[in-house]
């Protein structure tokens, strides 16, 4: 502990990147036909689900919506910042010592702590690790698998649903922590899988946001409701739905403004658009979706207590990992709130939001992995 004390004050500062691993195996003509598919795929947002491939594969129709699971699937290591990286390279330093010493777990609580582990868990690690007889070599897999262990209560799997009325997802968080874009995201991904799908613009006090929504509409050719400048953005929820409705959506993303989690007034306010949504289907939302930025660290846990208190949360998603060093807070997200983790943001593209998968998160945390782009997120 009194290691990091000494450097907690320190900026953490980024190393040059890491070459990329360059693949062994030369691309075949069939998979070059298929990664220009996809390409044009994410230049051109085409509505039309049956796609026929080209060159080798002319012969056959692949659907847009596997294709973009290939591009879901790509890798997401390299994306990863230097601050990330920096962390992770020296937990995996630590881990890999030569032997086991107190020396070597001063460096793994160093290591932890900096990745915003959280000195509970870290402490809890750490005793755990005494009480095991580790062989020499053998210590980086007793930690990964303590760490996974913390992800097994919850069910990190997003699914969209197909219900008589629209599956209603409200997006909410404090300010700057990437609503929006992770909506358009989530929107983009229901189109990918034929949905009907609908966003109401429900930040009506913030012009850039509704502007930035209609943006994202017009890329991916879907409907955005929008009210007017400073229009209660309850009715504007209340007009919307009812639409949605009408309309036979199937899936409808809210986005909320961002909004201090300590100002009772704002939370007030977030109860109002439940239960305006209420109005029109009782048992909606049915998700609420928390979104964390990374970078905070363990502050996100009082943003937690604060909006799981007021309305209740289904599902967290945290973004700006790319620009982070302090992955480990999901850890402690996930075992101490029960809360699943659907998603984590690597970056503002559409393909940038990754299916939450443990195995993978963990090998990123501990710097296994950097720069295979052969790796997988499944």
């Amino acid at each position: 502990m009194k290691r990091w004390l000494k450097k907690i004050g320190e900026k953490i500062t980024g190393s040059k990147p890491e070459e990329e691993v360059k693949e062994k195996n030369k691309t075949t003509t069939k998979d070059t036909d298929k990664i220009e598919v996809i390409e044009t795929i994410q230049k051109d947002h085409n509505t039309d689900h049956n796609l026929t491939v080209v060159g080798a594969d002319k012969k056959n129709s692949i659907s847009s919506t596997k294709l973009k699971e290939k591009k879901y699937k790509a890798t997401w290591f390299h994306k990863l910042g230097d601050n990330f990286k920096k962390t992770s390279s020296n937990i995996k330093k630590a881990m890999f010592a030569s032997k086991i010493s107190q020396e070597a777990l001063d460096h793994l609580e160093e290591a932890f702590l900096m990745s915003d582990l959280g000195v509970s868990f870290t402490n809890e690690l750490l005793t755990d690790l005494k009480t095991k007889r580790i062989e020499n070599g053998k210590l980086g897999n007793v930690v990964k698998q303590f760490l996974q262990d913390q992800f097994l209560e919850n069910n990190n799997e997003f699914k969209f649903k197909k219900t008589s009325k629209p599956q209603i997802i409200l997006f909410f968080g404090v300010n700057g922590s990437g609503k929006t874009t992770t909506l358009a995201k989530l929107a983009s991904r229901a189109l990918d899988e034929g949905l009907r799908t609908k966003i109401i613009a429900a930040d009506t006090f913030r012009a850039a946001a509704v502007e930035q929504l209609l943006e994202w509409g017009k890329k991916l050719e879907l409907d955005v409701f929008t009210g007017f400048h400073n229009e209660d953005p309850s009715s504007v929820i209340f007009k919307g739905h009812k639409e949605a409705i009408e309309n036979k959506t199937e899936v409808l993303l809210i986005d909320t403004a961002g909004r201090l989690h300590n100002k009772i007034e704002l939370m007030d306010e977030l109860k109002k658009i439940v239960r305006t949504i209420q109005k029109n289907d009782p048992s909606g939302p049915h998700e609420k979706i928390l979104i964390l930025d990374s970078t905070i660290g363990q502050n996100t846990y009082s943003q937690i207590e604060s909006f799981k208190s007021s309305i209740g949360i289904t599902g967290v998603i945290m973004t700006k990992l790319d620009s982070s060093a302090k992955g480990g807070s999901l850890i402690g997200i996930s075992k101490k709130y029960k809360l699943p983790i659907y998603f984590i943001g690597v970056g503002e593209k559409v393909e940038d939001l990754i299916n939450f998968n443990i195995e993978d998160f963990i090998d990123a945390l501990i710097g296994n992995n950097f720069g295979d782009r052969n790796e997988s997120i499944h």
